[in-house]
């Protein structure tokens, strides 16, 4: 059965410009940006369909603003999930290094650790690193006026987890090339076409990748105390990101299963 289309939920520092770069070689100008009119704008499921019916040619729609769930059934969904602790040390050396991202000078101006010291006192604009996959994933960017006000809870990480299941497969930054497999092995038959590939762009954090245990590496920089801190803020991510990883090793299990093999084989 063929897709109307493939939507790409971005989640900010999850890997999701190397998509975005293989959905753009793929299909050329039927691939297209989705977004509001700040970086601050999300935008509902009714208002993407409002764009695809508008602009029924796009094959690939790629938001960082977006949000479930997807504006069609017979839409084919890509998301990225990511440790917190990794991705809260990528956004920081994003904005460090583009003072034009909203709230670039928490980072600019202070060290790793000062600036998770900065989102723990829930300063304006911290929310992109407390649990901020649940909010992107759930209700929760919906209950408040303003996206930077959310907050996540337990019934949000219980529909965030719902949502990939139902999806049937996730990706993990951590695992991005068996992910990539994983997505062209479900998504190629019906979305002819899509050619996903394994380049890394936008890569923020050469020091840590140097190091073998990066976590703990991270872990060093912030001290126990602080550490232990900044997971219990995020303990909701932590939990959607290990849930990922099950939603993606049964994807690859059924794969198997179904006579196509493992996906990195």
């Amino acid at each position: 059965m063929k897709a109307r289309a493939l939507v790409h939920y971005h989640i900010f520092k999850n890997a999701g410009t190397s998509i975005d770069s293989s959905l753009k070689r793929s299909f050329g100008d039927r691939w297209a940006a989705f977004e509001g009119s700040n970086a601050h704008d999300i935008q509902s499921a009714s208002q993407l369909a409002t764009f695809m019916t508008s602009n029924p040619g796009f094959l690939a729609i790629s938001s960082h603003l977006a949000r479930p769930p997807l504006p069609y059934p017979d839409c084919l969904p890509v998301v990225f999930l990511r440790h917190p602790l990794l991705r809260a040390y990528s956004v920081y050396l994003f904005k460090r290094k583009d003072p034009g991202q909203p709230f670039a000078d928490a980072a600019a101006e202070q060290g790793f650790a000062d600036y998770i010291e900065w989102a723990l006192r829930e300063e304006p604009g911290s929310i992109v690193i407390r649990n901020y996959q649940v909010v992107h994933l759930s209700d929760a960017s919906w209950r408040c006026d303003h996206i930077l006000d959310a907050r996540a809870t337990e019934a949000d990480l219980r529909q965030a987890t719902a949502l990939l299941n139902a999806w049937g497969v996730a990706g993990v930054v951590e695992r991005f090339e068996e992910s990539v497999d994983t997505y062209q092995a479900l998504y190629g038959a019906p979305l002819p076409g899509l050619r996903l590939a394994y380049d890394r762009e936008n890569v923020s954090e050469p020091e840590a990748a140097l190091h073998p245990d990066r976590l703990a590496w991270l872990a060093g920089l912030l001290g126990e105390e602080l550490h232990a801190r900044f997971m219990a803020a995020n303990a909701l991510d932590l939990a959607l990101h290990a849930h990922a990883g099950k939603v993606l090793d049964a994807a690859i299990a059924r794969l198997s299963h179904a006579g196509h093999g493992s996906p990195m084989a």
